[in-house]
């Protein structure tokens, strides 16, 4: 029994190092692993420009959503449950004296076409900044999860 289990010792011990290559320097080793790594990095890095570019469309979608409903108003639509021509309704009273003083601004109504560029720009920037990074999306039934893993 002595005999066969010290075989089997031989065996699993000798194995690994006659699998490994015969190396002829220490510089040969690095300039190996120095090559290893840097196919490692161009592998990862190939990502980081998607969630960079994934971040400035998100913030220009972002960006461009916040001044289709503020800044760039339209004048030939009229905002909520007003009617609509109480946009024009109301800059055509402003001729009277007594109406002179109204402030027609808040029924202009957003900016519609610029509005669904917006969204659809940050909606690109989404999914770009969760396809370049190690990041994934979760749906389960009513919550999305945005998981992100770091590497050490």
């Amino acid at each position: 029994m002595k005999v066969l289990s010290l075989t089997v010792v031989i065996a699993l011990v000798a194995a690994p190092a006659l699998a490994q290559q015969p190396t002829s320097s220490i510089r040969a080793s690095a300039a190996r692993h120095a090559a290893a790594a840097a196919a490692e990095q161009d592998a990862h890095s190939g990502r980081r420009p998607l969630f960079w570019s994934g971040l400035a469309l998100g913030s220009a979608g972002i960006v461009t959503t916040v001044l289709a409903t503020t800044l760039f108003r339209v004048e030939d639509n009229s905002t909520g449950n007003a009617p609509p021509n109480a946009y024009r309704t109301c800059v055509a009273q402003k001729q009277d004296p007594i109406y002179a003083g109204n402030q027609c601004d808040a029924l202009k109504a957003k900016n519609v076409k610029l509005l669904a560029g917006g969204v659809a720009l940050g909606a690109v920037g989404a999914v770009l900044m969760v396809g370049g990074a190690h990041t994934s999306a979760e749906l389960s039934p009513g919550v999305v999860r945005f998981v992100h893993r770091i590497r050490f």
